[in-house]
């Protein structure tokens, strides 16, 4: 098989006989020091290559000789946000990982599973970057995370059944089967998984609670900055867009059928790189074009449009936990600033803002795009040149749009579709750590919890003392949330939302600054409705 690398004979580690074959481990160490059993590697599903490009993953075959389960990998993306721009990664990569907190595995302990979907617009990201397991470890969890297809190779849809869309999503399911099916082998508890994702992960998180693929092959979910209705979490004219992608390649737009027929063809490296000329600002904007869209056809993801399923009721009913930072739209505009793009911003808004802020494709009306540009900057910025003096404005701006208000008429909506309780945070801690936007905006970032539950690329290696407090505390929340079903926040009692307009909302201030709290909204949710931007209510009333 491609991706079964075997054990010389005189190897030593942990081996497990799953159904698919035998695996070979290794032991690592916890943030506290414990001895933790890896698997990092096993295959969940056959490499999506060749003929299988553009397809639904297809189930593992089994191998016979001990596979080495000792490496990491990427799924193959473009790169935008480092010193040398490019791709990364490879397509053979539906590999996942699992961590067990035990220096022998019997297989009869019977933990608790925690399975994590990283972050990245569902453009970029990996395990390996987004979600080390160090911190968690030091609990009596088990501990999963995989890749999943991203951007084009992931999410590309020619709104047909010749490729309905969604296989970067239906990779997460064939992943949570192929926990549900064999976690018991490491010692976990298949009846009782929790979900969790961050950014584009705590979207893929309520998509599950969607979509009628994911039924039953999970018990309660955590969306950390990440709902289904975020504007950037769907993605308007997909076959449009697949069809751009056709002409850059200078493949057939005849049929959708030779238009993949010649895609598959095409080097990968050459494909992903045509991901630029969709970009209008560091070549990161606009962050989705690739993303999760509305099926046509049988085996659909996501049979329909997410506010739609969420007004009717057709949800998975597992408690939820969902969050937001303070200052979520410090990414992408600390990007902004560290790539020096502001004045250029400033300079082209009514250009660029239709883009950044992704209402280019629910818009319709050119001068209307403008109109709305317009109307941001002067509620915003109120009228005035961007710089450094008003960054937290631009600031404000983006954490709204991105994820604030359509945040918002998620919980609302899930909450009262839901018979299962769901939890509410809003995180406002200043983390001690340095991170890449230290000592250009402070605040609390976008990801800044998420830093707290997994190592993060840029984590210190030690956390300052009370980033160590408050990783403790992140930990024990989640450790109670998987392990009791209720989440915990130092023994604040939580209460879940009600039917009151209030948001009933966890405030994590710190330490010694956490209390339960009561909101009108989380944003100007009127000034926002009045926009003509067709999206969510604008397109299913009430």
């Amino acid at each position: 098989m491609v991706y079964v690398k075997c054990a010389p004979a005189d190897s030593e580690g942990p081996i497990i006989k799953i159904p698919l074959g035998p695996v070979m481990g290794r032991h690592i160490k916890s943030y506290e020091g414990r001895t933790v059993t890896a698997f990092e590697g096993i295959p969940y599903a056959e490499p999506p290559i060749g003929e299988l490009r553009f397809q639904e993953p297809q189930p593992a075959k089994p191998w016979s000789d001990t596979l080495i389960a000792n490496t990491t990998y990427v799924c193959m993306q473009f790169t935008p946000i480092v010193m040398t721009q490019g791709t990364m990664g490879e397509e053979d990569c539906l590999y996942l990982y699992i961590y067990v907190p035990k220096e022998k595995i019997v297989g009869d302990e019977n933990l608790d599973v925690i399975v994590h979907i990283h972050g990245g617009a569902f453009m970029l990201g990996a395990p390996k970057f987004l979600c080390g397991p160090e911190y968690l470890m030091d609990k009596d969890v088990i501990f999963v995370s995989f890749n999943y297809r991203v951007g084009i190779l992931g999410f590309l849809s020619t709104e047909d059944e010749i490729v309905p869309g969604n296989n970067g999503l239906k990779d997460q399911v064939m992943a949570l089967k192929w926990i549900k099916d064999n976690i018991k082998y490491f010692g976990g508890n298949s009846d009782s998984i929790t979900i969790t994702g961050l950014s584009a992960g705590g979207a893929s998180v309520q998509y599950h609670y969607l979509s009628p693929l994911s039924k039953g092959l999970f018990n309660r979910g955590f969306s950390q900055s990440g709902t289904a209705l975020n504007m950037w979490a769907l993605t308007e004219k997909p076959l449009e867009k697949a069809k751009r992608l056709a002409s850059f390649l200078n493949c057939t737009q005849e049929t959708s059928e030779l238009m993949i027929k010649c895609l598959r063809k095409e080097p990968v490296n050459e494909m992903i790189l045509s991901l630029q000329k969709f970009m209008v600002l560091i070549n990161a904007v606009p962050f989705t074009p690739f993303g999760p869209v509305v099926e046509k056809g049988k085996n659909a993801f996501l049979p329909d449009h997410p506010y739609k399923l969420l007004l009717d009721g057709k949800i998975n009913d597992y408690p939820w936990v969902t969050s937001n930072t303070k200052d979520e739209g410090i990414y992408p505009v600390g990007f902004f600033v560290l790539y020096r793009e502001l004045q250029n911003l400033d300079k082209r808004w009514n250009e660029l803002i239709p883009a950044a802020l992704d209402y280019n494709d629910t818009v319709d009306d050119e001068n209307m795009k403008v109109t709305i540009a317009e109307k941001l900057r002067d509620r915003y910025l109120n009228n005035k040149s961007l710089s450094m003096e008003n960054i937290n404005k631009l600031v404000d701006l983006f954490t709204d749009r991105l994820f604030l208000i359509d945040g918002e008429t998620a919980i609302r909506l899930h909450a009262k579709a839901s018979k299962s309780p769901v939890y509410y945070y809003f995180f406002d801690y200043k983390l001690n750590m340095k991170t890449i936007f230290s000592g250009k905006i402070s605040g609390s970032a976008h990801s800044d919890d998420g830093r707290l539950l997994y190592r993060i690329f840029g984590n210190s290696q030690t956390l300052p003392e009370a980033d160590r407090v408050m990783k403790n505390i992140f930990v024990d929340f989640l450790y109670d949330f998987a392990t009791k079903g209720k989440p915990d926040f130092k023994g604040v009692e939580w209460s879940p939302l009600s039917s009151s307009e209030d948001i009933d909302y966890m405030h994590v201030g710190g330490p010694n600054d956490i209390q339960m709290k009561k909101i009108k909204q989380l944003a100007d949710t009127a000034f926002w409705d009045a926009l003509p931007i067709k999206e969510n209510q604008h397109l299913y009333k009430r």
